[in-house]
């Protein structure tokens, strides 16, 4: 029987891989039958799509977006002016980009696929127990509006697809980033729903409800709702099992107290893939492959325990370089290899910082100034209270910004969707970037993938 549930795995996966909008004549039999009969085959679908999360990188959902969105803001740069993110920093990414295609565009759309699978076979499933088919659903949908998150702040209107019809799919126009945000939203309510406040893991490396309810809160505050940012924040730092790490070099353990979700490794030898990509070798000859920009080093204050912990040097031919230090462990095949770290996917700290930004929207000045003294405390700076009890809200949302840059730098793209969400892009990166144009807030369109699909339309200043 294990047998037979490897081979539909193994069918799903491939399924996956066709070209992206137009997945070719999938047998439907297979994707929605046998798999969805047991509650145990149904639960290895869905860890096969967390494995799949995990066994490419750097892609969209590991580590990419860290990388990418790094590069196309202000955080890094790359010390090698061969190295092929070379177009991201330059805010220069060809149509013919082969990460923005096959890390980015099509590794979205190909575990969109397997998603779409998996909520269509649970759905008309009639012998899963309820429980189960629960929560394997209530993670499906997470995981779906976890992509299509990071698919709208990358490239904007993008095809919606929401089933496994192949010739529905196959010539899908792009649809209005409202209508995808309205569908996350569905998705999200749908998952915190039909999950348990409980972890169905092992540490918190699968999808419950506060997961859920973290995802909601940030999409929130991309739709500027914050009425429902503050509730759906408050309701995950006021859950009871999460806190702020005292000691910021254990935020990015695999037994975090700070960590909602994380992502746990399934390669040999790997950590995380922001390990992997921004620890150098201890070789003494070898760069970081990507240094810390000065705009973010000098955006730090004097005395913040942030900078000495979660940023690395190396000095190589007495020259000091800088690189992002939040993971520590990079490859490592050797005998004494072990897995101390996972890659986090949200955390309690950033809801801090949402639920401060919505408050100060509302006009609770003392609640934002409570919330942003928190993430202050614990990195040794001195506090809004004491320092300014008289803020704005103006300026009271500057610091929360300058909060958010230090906090979740290197994290998720978080700051590039910042600056766009905030309309500061241009005013900001055309003072950094020689070449920046105001159309250079959204990735290309793959050339290859409106050569599949006649109905997709390139970006502006991609034509």
């Amino acid at each position: 029987m294990m047998k037979k549930y490897i081979v539909i795995l193994l069918a799903i996966w491939l399924l996956s891989c066709n070209k992206l909008i137009d997945v070719g004549d999938p047998d439907n039999s297979v994707v929605g039958g046998n798999v969805f009969t047991h509650d145990t085959s149904a639960l290895s679908a869905v860890s096969g799509v967390y494995a799949k999360i995990m066994a490419s990188f750097p892609n969209m959902l590991n580590g990419g977006l860290s990388i990418c969105g790094g590069l196309s803001a202000d955080e890094i740069e790359p010390n090698n002016q061969t190295n092929t993110m070379l177009e991201f920093y330059n805010n220069s990414i060809s149509t013919t980009s082969t990460f923005n295609r096959l890390y980015l565009w099509y590794f979205g759309y190909s575990l969109l696929y397997q998603t779409n699978a998996i909520i269509d076979g649970i759905t008309n499933s009639t012998s899963m127990s309820v429980d189960v088919s629960n929560q394997l659903l209530g993670e499906s949908y997470f995981i779906r509006s976890l992509i299509y998150l990071q698919m709208v702040q990358l490239f904007g209107d993008v095809p919606l697809v929401t089933s496994i019809d192949y010739k529905a799919n196959a010539k899908l126009k792009r649809t209005a980033t409202s209508v995808i945000f309205s569908q996350i939203k569905q998705d999200l309510l749908k998952s915190t729903g039909l999950l348990n406040e409980n972890y169905p893991s092992n540490g918190r490396v699968r999808v419950n409800k506060w997961a859920a309810k973290a995802l909601l809160a940030k999409l929130y505050l991309y739709e500027e709702d914050w009425v429902d940012a503050e509730s759906a924040s408050s309701q995950v730092i006021n859950a009871g099992p999460y806190g702020l790490e005292n000691d910021l070099n254990r935020v990015f353990l695999l037994d975090s107290k700070e960590a909602i979700l994380q992502f746990m490794p399934v390669e040999v030898g790997y950590n995380t893939s922001e390990g992997a990509q921004f620890v150098p070798s201890p070789n003494g000859t070898s760069l970081p492959q990507y240094s810390v920009s000065d705009y973010l080093l000098n955006a730090f204050e004097a005395g913040d325990k942030r900078a000495s912990s979660w940023i690395g040097t190396k000095v190589v031919n007495g020259v000091t370089y800088t690189f992002p230090y939040k993971y520590k462990l990079r490859i490592n095949f050797s005998s004494n290899y072990v897995v101390s770290e996972y890659t986090m996917v949200l955390r309690l700290a950033e809801q801090y910082l949402i639920r401060a930004e919505a408050r100060t929207h509302l006009s609770d000045l003392p609640g934002a100034i409570a919330d942003v003294d928190s993430i202050r405390n614990r990195a040794g700076l001195p506090m809004i209270s004491a320092i300014n009890p008289g803020i704005d809200g103006n300026s009271l949302l500057i610091a929360i910004q300058k909060e958010r840059q230090i906090e979740l730098f290197a994290e998720w793209g978080n700051r590039w969707f910042d600056l766009k969400r905030n309309k500061t892009a241009t005013s900001i990166l055309s003072n950094r970037k020689p070449a920046w144009t105001d159309e250079d807030t959204l990735y290309p369109i793959p050339d290859a993938e409106i050569m599949l699909d006649s109905n997709l339309t390139q970006n502006p200043g991609y034509n």
